[in-house]
């Protein structure tokens, strides 16, 4: 047996490598992107304020946001309160400041000047302590036509975040870059291109004395679905995130317009076959966002609102559990379809989560250790949202070196 069972010693090695695990830490619910020259240090709050005004023009009581997001009536006031503390504390948990299509091409000077004043903001933002817990730049593409732009575009917000640009003297020490950072590479079409570019940001990296990027790539061309196992690998260790671009691929496909959604069969597939790939390897799925924007009359503002939501516990329910965020108001619907769906099944995860750590020492058998895994999962989300507190684990018999235990 040891003979024949030698070979597998490198395959166990290379599994072990590839597939280490759920990524430690909490996943944000959704990412906004903000155009870069409507960035501030202030925009996080800003969102935040202006969500909590969306909320109380449109549907000010705990019922009127459940009719307006679908929540069940009985979960109407936990959903609110847990909505309008999010939105006070903290309403956005990653933000990408956008170069690319939210931001359109500009004069070379000018988008010399946006990228540079965005890197300031972030880190007046760090400082003030408005910055959310991830954050980062989504450049222009390494397509011919943009690769430079977007390259130098890269190079000037990364070397002002290090302070070896035009940064305020004394803000932050050379070299140390806020916490959170992530780089978004769009419109990705070949695993070439991704390799490139993780030199290109080892070569920054190098230059500033700054710690390793991680990395995150759009998956908006079917070449890049078709190519998922090579973009991950290309990826490597930096690779934390593949983000489905919902418009662009759904028009590369020939999908009309009018059908172009996250929910759309096509898009679908591609982030099932994103699921697949990433799959054990700790690099995270995100859905794309909603382009009926909650604006408008409140008829309007509510139709927004329920859409959203309903694509967010769609996402839930398939198991993908961050999305894009566009507007101010989307908060409103992104958050409150988050609290129900951890709500509305913690009691049961909770019990059978119970019943299956009881049962590692006692003999039965409640679930298989992958559903305990999915279980596990749920509550972590639960804490990571605020909605489960160390009392109400303690008294379903958990803890949460259980809970970390059973998820890894």
């Amino acid at each position: 047996m040891a003979r024949l069972t030698a070979p597998l010693t490198e395959v166990d090695a290379a599994l072990a490598r590839r597939f280490p695990g759920e990524r430690p830490g909490r996943q944000p619910v959704h990412t906004c992107y903000v155009p870069a020259d409507r960035f501030a240090a202030s925009t996080a709050l800003v969102w935040g304020i202006n969500a909590l005004a969306a909320l109380d023009q449109h549907a000010a009581s705990p019922a009127a946001l459940a009719a307006a997001t679908g929540t069940p009536e009985h979960l109407a006031g936990p959903v609110d309160a847990h909505v309008r503390r999010v939105l006070a504390t903290e309403p956005v948990q990653d933000l990408r400041i956008d170069l690319e299509d939210g931001y359109g091409i500009r004069a070379d000077d000018v988008e010399d000047e946006h990228a540079t004043a965005a890197a300031r903001a972030v880190l007046a933002a760090a400082a003030a302590g408005t910055l959310p817990a991830s954050y980062g730049l989504r450049p222009k593409s390494l397509d011919p036509a943009v690769r430079a732009r977007g390259l130098r575009s890269l190079g000037l917000f990364l070397s002002t975040l290090a302070a070896d640009g035009p940064v305020p003297a004394g803000l932050v020490p050379a070299g140390l870059v806020p916490a959170g950072l992530v780089v978004t590479l769009p419109k990705v079409s070949a695993a070439e291109q991704v390799t490139v570019f993780v030199q290109i940001l080892a070569a920054y990296e190098d230059r500033l004395g700054i710690a390793p990027v991680p990395l995150e790539i759009q998956i908006e061309t079917p070449a890049a679905v078709l190519a998922l196992p090579a973009l991950v690998a290309a990826g490597g260790d930096r690779l934390t995130g593949l983000h489905v671009g919902t418009y662009d691929y759904s028009a590369a496909l020939g999908v009309a317009a009018a059908h172009q959604a996250s929910d759309h069969p096509a898009v679908e597939l591609a982030t099932a076959l994103m699921q697949l790939t990433t799959a054990g390897t700790g690099v995270r799925v995100a859905d794309g966002s909603s382009n009926i924007l909650p604006v408008g009359d409140r008829d309007a503002v509510r139709a927004g609102w329920r859409r959203h939501a309903d694509l967010v516990r769609r996402a839930w329910w398939r198991g993908i559990y961050q999305g894009w965020d566009l507007h101010p108001a989307q908060l409103v619907s992104r958050h409150a379809a988050v609290a129900a769906g951890l709500l509305e099944t913690l009691p049961a995860a909770l019990d059978r989560l119970s019943a299956y750590a009881a049962a590692r020492t006692e003999g039965a058998v409640a679930d298989e250790p992958a559903t305990a895994r999915a279980l596990a999962g749920h509550v972590r989300r639960a804490l990571d949202a605020r909605l489960l507190d160390d009392a109400g684990l303690t008294a379903a018999g958990l803890d949460h070196a259980t809970v970390h235990t059973l998820t890894a």
